[in-house]
């Protein structure tokens, strides 16, 4: 049997914190468990996957494409129909709607997309019409309550740029949006998602991938990020069913 060069997941699955502390894991494995079972998928949000390279092995876990069922790419910037994931890219009008039918999504995911909402009901509001009853909406978002997102708040957001070239100096200006954390906490998410949907959030730690450039003070986050109340730690993932 000839032996393949290829290797097999992502090296964040070799790393214990990440495998068991980190957004990562979680969100992308729930991701393609969920994808197969979707005939229509909306990435909202979608960005032109910048962070994406089919070339590298964790390229194939931001992939959800797959036999038998669509990935629609939707987003308020044409530069999403550059994403190299979406088999379609629909552009968002100034009215806010999105451009899919009522009740046609199966899946729809967002990846650290829901802290740059500025109308969070509004938001909702288009989910629960194109998502059919049982579809699910899964997010990864930055918590408000996160050192991460207190000191966003404090840098003046037309200033987040250039402080992001600080922390990774490889993201171009073009992937650097304006922050709002309008439904970046459980309280939020309960009040927007309560009535019409099951519901549930992952906190997560991440605040070490920001720090990369300074190894030695990553490991130190790493350990005092663990022990903050799960409201203080990066991330949140959230699941949720539209019920029937």
């Amino acid at each position: 049997m000839k032996t393949r060069s290829r290797p097999l997941g992502w090296e964040e699955l070799f790393e214990d914190r990440i495998l068991s502390q980190d957004s990562a894991h979680v969100f992308l494995v729930t991701a393609q468990a969920l994808a197969p079972r979707a005939q229509v998928i909306a990435e909202v949000g979608c960005g032109r996957g910048a962070l994406v390279d089919l070339d590298k092995p964790d390229g194939a876990w931001q992939d959800l494409r797959g036999p038998g069922r669509r990935v629609i790419g939707i987003d308020v910037d044409d530069v999403g129909a550059e994403n190299p994931v979406i088999d379609e890219f629909r552009l968002i009008g100034q009215d806010g709607r999105w451009p899919l039918d009522d009740e046609t999504v199966d899946l729809a995911v967002s990846d650290f997309v829901l802290e740059h909402v500025t109308d969070p009901r509004a938001f909702v509001n288009e989910l629960t019409r194109v998502l059919r009853p049982g579809g699910i909406f899964l997010a990864r978002t930055i918590s408000r309550h996160s050192l991460l997102a207190t000191g966003a708040r404090l840098v003046p957001n037309g200033s987040h740029a250039r402080a992001l070239h600080v922390l990774q100096p490889g993201r171009l200006d073009q992937d650097v949006f304006r922050t709002a954390y309008q439904m970046n906490t459980r309280s939020d998410l309960a009040a927007l998602f309560g009535r019409d949907y099951e519901w549930a959030a992952a906190s997560r730690t991440g605040l070490d991938r920001y720090l990369l450039r300074w190894p030695n003070v990553a490991k130190v986050v790493v350990a005092f990020e663990r022990r903050l109340p799960r409201a203080n730690q990066t991330a949140l993932v959230v699941c949720a069913r539209r019920r029937s």
